[in-house]
């Protein structure tokens, strides 16, 4: 309610160091709140990372930075919750 005093629920780390040689890079994310449960927070990284790998969702973060007026939350949140609904890694 007051983002003067908002807690992050989690954080994110990405390490590139393998990039040149492998070519991949590790994702580290923790939970630091307890307002979110482990598979929420699963879902939220790998949804951030799925933004920036596939051409369809990377199409929404173009429009949500560089046009944010015509960005639709409504159907992103429709968006997200059919994707999360098809998810079957709750149970890893």
């Amino acid at each position: 309610m007051d983002p003067n005093r908002a807690q992050p629920l989690l954080t994110f780390s990405i390490f590139n160091d393998f990039v040149d040689e492998h070519d991949i890079s590790l994702v580290r994310c923790d939970i630091i709140n307890r307002g979110i449960e482990d598979v929420e927070g699963r879902k939220v990284v790998e949804n951030l990372l799925d933004a920036y790998r596939t051409d369809e969702d990377y199409e929404r973060v173009l429009m949500f930075n560089k046009e944010p007026a015509k960005f639709d939350v409504d159907d992103f949140i429709s968006c997200m919750n059919f994707k999360w609904k098809g998810d079957k890694s709750e149970s890893k």
